[in-house]
């Protein structure tokens, strides 16, 4: 199972490709529309979430780095700018699919939190940073981003803020709390050594969570979207273009701050990440079918994308800001 849960994580665009070509042959043969997917969602959130939640140090936010000018910056980015660029997309090249419109105001309104420790590890940017900004990203996303997708989401799907705000601090507290109080129980009883051995698993089990929502989530609108195929290149173009724009505003805006390349990497993946687990397991509870099919298709894309940025762009990102690294 170990094996497994460590593959799923390495490959996870491998497994959401293979997860959504099945849940479209199912979900053709045998009719899910009907299916109520918010109690398979709040099991997914739960493994989703909880794994993810257990395995982040939230007391060593106090302890990690005080780059309060990368860390601010980075928020904004990562709310701020990326719910305009969101904005612009949907407003324009989605505005004929409100519900996949709506799911790039997501995309934009939601950002990245616990992966971006993640990527940042991988990519040699400064991990201290990043988990200061995981954290209070985190816990930011109850109280703005049901504003932002009120402001720009609202033309396209209606809902309830204070309801989405309840289900926002439902989905991030309880298992931050939880996450919190199994870590010091399991370091206290089985020491640092053992956590950090079975942490490993943990981001696998939160990719099972994100394989179980995908799937259902899919099977749903599987006759819909084989009879309308051009919806996967129309969420596609989406999503490059969001990525896209993400990318050159963060890295000219690295530039202008002067930022090492340790830091810049952390702006970069910041502004362009958006969080798999909270944007997909609310959308599952809360939005319509094809908004959640179009934050299905995303994991595949975006880990492809970063995997492009870090390993693609990296060393030329390391000499473009070759001056800001002495």
């Amino acid at each position: 199972m170990k094996e497994i849960l460590m593959l799923i994580k390495k490959r996870l665009y491998i497994f959401v490709i293979v997860d959504m070509i099945l849940a479209l042959i199912i979900g053709s043969l045998i009719d899910f529309s009907s299916f109520n997917i918010k109690p398979v969602s709040m099991i997914a959130v739960f493994m989703m979430l909880y794994p993810m939640l257990t395995g982040l140090a939230v007391e060593k936010v106090k302890k990690a780095g005080r780059n309060y000018k990368l860390i601010i910056t980075t928020l904004i980015f990562a709310y701020v700018i990326a719910s305009f660029s969101a904005y612009i997309i949907s407003r324009t090249i989605l505005s004929d699919y409100p519900d996949i419109a709506f799911a790039m105001i997501m995309v934009g309104a939601i950002p990245c939190s616990n992966m971006l420790i993640g990527w940042s590890g991988i990519a040699d940017a400064s991990v201290e940073d990043a988990l200061v900004i995981a954290v209070i990203g985190l816990l930011l996303i109850p109280v703005i981003s049901p504003v932002i997708l009120k402001i720009s989401g609202g033309v396209f799907v209606t809902f309830n803020v204070l309801k989405l705000f309840y289900t926002l601090m439902i989905f991030i507290l309880v298992p931050l709390i939880l996450g919190y109080v199994t870590r010091r129980l399991i370091i206290a009883r089985k020491g640092q050594n053992y956590f950090m051995k079975i942490k490993k698993v943990f981001p696998g089990v939160s990719a099972s969570g994100i394989l179980v929502i995908v799937f259902f989530s899919v099977a749903k609108v599987a006759n819909k979207v084989i009879d309308n195929p051009q919806i996967f290149l129309i969420i596609l173009v989406g999503l490059m273009i969001y990525y896209i724009i993400q990318t050159l505003i963060s890295i000219l805006a690295s530039k202008l701050f002067n930022f090492k390349y340790e830091q810049a990497m952390i702006l970069i993946l910041g502004a362009t990440a958006s969080s798999q687990a909270i944007s997909l397991s609310v959308a599952a509870s809360m939005f319509p079918d094809m908004t959640v099919f179009a934050l299905s298709f995303k994991p595949a894309i975006q880990v492809l994308y970063i995997m492009l940025l870090i390993y693609g762009m990296g060393p030329w990102l390391k000499k473009f800001l070759k001056q800001n690294r002495g």
